[in-house]
């Protein structure tokens, strides 16, 4: 654990004991602790007190997703602060209450000091590679076995490489005539990890550097913070991540592995449909959690829900259609457009992308509204885009939905679940039968 200069201790111990008190940061410390924290909050370096919030690191954070899936569908308070290198995702998020550090992930140290008390990490790196819509580079073998190898790497630079797996410390005359070394409890053979290799996380992210996209170098954040914090001697108790479904095994087996070797005893991956949890528009991703100790409520699950239709989210009459992909060649064997360039509104629509902006209800041209297309991936109507009208889409169509969010962290955070998940798209999108006959009394 690093430790804090001396002048940044007597700030941190003033501090604390004005909490202590039910008082403000005291003017004269809070300028040293926000130098000694940046970019965190300066109030990151004292210890929460006894029923303070955990503390959770968002990193690719978005306008929001994870965010609103804790406060406004889970109802569960934490001390959060998330990153993300888009000016007007951090706007969006910044003015629906949620605080945001607008920087290069790449960039930031996950041992910093101010990070010492951090319980969880949520990460969700930007997934075009991986995803069909994109070039799908992440998938080229070449790029794979670099990424694999450099997340293989981690638990080695942060000092959780088993002993046992690599080393042999002692030659033979080494051991006494009962077969014991001189190794101290903890240490050398008898030490349950390897030292650090010396490696700075810079040096480790240099490992992926090599990729086709630097995008693809992402991944490798997943393995490092979780594991960086643990190092550093935080509190960390779980981590949860989201990607494209098309995110390779090989990958997420690494993942698992780096964690379990650093003794997190359980890990799990899923790919969701959202369009199977109640929400009006197709989005399949991969997620996965981990978490340092297992309890029950970890793996509590919510049940398939009842699907709601594009139309019904936005008030549509039936029998809509929406235009994708403007005028196409008709193909004469079907009397369709050739490539497909419209779906039904009365199912799911399809998945949200930069370019869903333009598409128009076939009946009048109608576009949607950026409030819309937040509908449609679990957002209120009245969620506070910010930036131009791409801008606005392209947020929505790369966030993590708010009950996709609340789905994989309920059992993390100890929620109730499905009821309040429920409960949240009932009134989302004024339908009642979306409440099983359980949930009326949760809900009023």
């Amino acid at each position: 654990m690093r430790t804090l200069p001396a002048k940044v201790q007597t700030a941190v111990h003033v501090a604390t004991l004005a909490r202590k008190a039910g008082l403000p940061i005291p003017a004269k410390v809070l300028p040293i602790l926000e130098e000694a924290a940046a970019p965190w909050p300066a109030e990151w370096l004292l210890a929460p007190l006894p029923g303070d919030p955990i503390r959770v690191v968002e990193l690719f954070a978005g306008p929001g997703g994870w965010s609103e899936g804790i406060a406004a569908v889970l109802g569960v308070a934490v001390d959060s602060c998330g990153v993300d290198i888009s000016p007007d995702a951090c706007a969006t998020a910044r003015k629906a209450g949620h605080r945001r550090i607008c920087a290069d992930i790449t960039t930031l140290d996950p041992e910093h000091i101010a990070l010492r008390h951090t319980a969880a990490v949520i990460i969700s790196p930007p997934c075009p590679t991986f995803s069909p819509a994109g070039k799908l580079s992440g998938l080229e073998a070449r790029n794979i076995e670099i990424l694999c190898d450099a997340i293989t790497y981690v638990g080695e630079a942060a000092g959780f490489l088993p002993v046992d797996e690599i080393f042999d410390f002692h030659d033979e005359d080494d051991y006494d005539e009962d077969g014991n070394c001189a190794c101290a409890p903890g240490e050398g053979c008898c030490a349950p990890f390897a030292p650090r290799s010396g490696a700075t996380w810079d040096e480790v992210r240099e490992m992926a550097a090599d990729v086709s996209d630097p995008r693809i170098a992402l991944m490798l954040e997943v393995a490092i913070w979780p594991i960086a914090l643990q190092a550093a001697g935080a509190p960390i108790r779980w981590m949860a991540m989201e990607q494209s479904s098309n995110l390779p095994e090989d990958i997420l087996d690494d993942l698992s592995t780096e964690l379990t070797c650093a003794e997190w005893f359980y890990t799990n991956r899923e790919i969701m449909e959202a369009a199977d949890y109640g929400l009006p528009s197709r989005r399949k991703r991969v997620y996965m959690i981990a978490a340092r100790t297992y309890t029950p409520t970890v793996t509590r699950r919510v049940r398939p829900l009842p699907t709601t239709t594009m139309a019904q989210a936005l008030g549509w009459k039936p029998g809509e259609r929406v235009n994708t992909r403007g005028n196409r060649p008709v193909d004469p064997t079907t009397g369709r457009a050739k490539g497909g360039n419209a779906f039904s509104a009365d199912g799911p629509s399809w998945c949200l992308t930069g370019k869903s902006r333009t598409w128009k209800r076939e009946s009048d041209g109608y576009r949607l509204t950026e409030a819309e297309a937040g509908l449609l991936v679990g957002f209120r109507r009245s969620y506070p885009w910010q930036g131009s009208r791409t801008s606005a889409f392209q947020q929505a169509a790369d966030v993590v939905s708010p009950v996709m969010a609340a789905i994989v962290l309920s059992g993390l955070l100890g929620g109730l679940g499905e009821a309040l998940v429920r409960d949240y798209l009932a009134q989302l999108y004024d339908m009642d039968d979306m409440l099983s006959p359980d949930d009326y009394e949760l809900a009023t």
